[in-house]
């Protein structure tokens, strides 16, 4: 039985407190959005890094493999590893850089790993012939974005030197925009670094392989960016990653939240709530405690400002969340009891709260919303 299986199995466990439910389905619908958008020429790379940015690695990774995702994205080798041990066996692209003694790892899972020094290849080559196989490189290159990738300058003579060791596949070569959803220029500058790399390893006809450069964001604001291939996260979990303006596709957000109410209790007016009192009532309030706290994910930063839903209706979080609990104001809905189901983020009735809402809220990005959210948490999938 897959993964999936294994977790859809624990839903019917009435004990936890707090809860996931996934639906792959509109995953997948998300991943065809992505596809008719780019065309069919340019292939896909699904990333599924952290936990599926919290939506739970393995059973999302097969259920993007089943809809057509040419490849698949993590950020570690732990990561490509714990895939092939749940039976993925589809291309997967190790975007984080290696460490020397992963090199053995890479090489026996069949991971195809993102390269940025000479060591790094170096080691992987060794590998590879202590192994007697191949395994295939990206190399990764930084344009602006300093964090991992040789340096633009000294791509070409990297390139040329990783030709030369055995058991190396040159599969592609890459770069990350830092900046595409908010400076323009500093990512235009970034894409023309790279298109002169290119041109320089064309020139002297070393091979590259696949180019890709977009990301969620530069898929969508830079069509130049798209290459060969784009690589793609947040819009596949029906999240955007733009402030500001329409997506150009019909997204759906994959992703419920929920708990139930554990107590309630009513605090007359001039009481305060949790830590610190940073909620006063200012009348006699209806307060429902949730077992759910930033032990879980749902992040101090959203106190006194998130919102929930309880029986259809919007209840705002009062006072500081804390480590498993946080308190919300029922005093406006009629009939609220303990057990009644909470959702925190998704859908419930007419209304609905998103990842992107939570972050305007806590002046974050739905990123940080969603991959925040505690692995241990349990998760259902349709």
């Amino acid at each position: 039985m897959s993964l999936a299986g294994e977790e859809i199995r624990l839903r019917v466990d009435p004990g936890a407190p707090v809860w996931i439910e996934v639906d792959l389905s509109a995953i997948q619908h998300n991943l065809r959005e992505v596809r008719q958008f780019v065309g069919p020429k340019v292939q896909i790379l699904a990333v599924v890094k952290a936990n599926a940015y919290g939506h739970g690695l393995a059973p999302v990774a097969e259920a993007l493999v089943e809809a057509g995702a040419d490849l698949l994205g993590v950020a570690s080798v732990v990561e490509g590893v714990a895939l092939r041990r749940a039976g993925i066996s589809a291309k997967i692209l190790v975007l984080g850089q290696l460490l020397p003694d992963e090199a053995p790892l890479v090489v026996e899972h069949a991971l195809t790993q993102a390269v940025g020094s000479w060591e790094a290849a170096q080691g992987l080559s060794g590998a590879a012939q202590r192994q007697e196989r191949a395994v295939s490189i990206h190399l990764k290159v930084d344009t602006g974005m300093g964090r991992y990738g040789v340096w633009h300058e000294e791509a070409v003579e990297l390139s040329r030197r990783i030709g030369q060791l055995p058991g190396l596949n040159m599969e592609g070569i890459f770069t990350h925009l830092a900046t595409a959803g908010q400076n323009s220029q500093a990512a235009q500058e970034q894409l023309s670094r790279f298109s002169q790399v290119i041109e320089r390893l064309q020139k002297r006809k070393i091979p590259i392989g696949l180019k890709h450069a977009a990301n969620s964001v530069g898929l969508i604001r830079f069509p130049e960016s798209r290459w060969d291939l784009i690589r793609t996260g947040l819009l596949l979990y029906g999240a955007s990653p733009i402030r500001l303006g329409n997506l150009p596709f019909d997204l759906k957000p994959a992703m419920s939240m929920k708990s139930r109410v554990r107590f309630l209790k009513t605090i007359p007016a001039g009481g305060t709530v949790s830590y610190g009192g940073t909620f006063r009532c200012l009348r006699p309030t209806r307060v429902a405690t949730l077992p759910v706290g930033y032990a879980h994910g749902y992040i101090r930063a959203l106190s006194n400002k998130a919102e929930l839903l309880v029986r259809g209706r919007r209840a705002q979080v009062i006072g500081r969340v804390t480590m498993e609990d946080l308190m919300c104001d029922v005093t406006g809905i009629p009939g609220v009891a303990v057990g009644d189901e909470a959702v925190l983020i998704g859908r419930q009735g007419g209304e609905l709260v998103t990842a992107e809402e939570l972050a305007r809220h806590a002046r974050t990005i739905p990123y940080e919303i969603l991959a925040g959210l505690s692995a241990n948490l349990p998760r259902f999938y349709r």
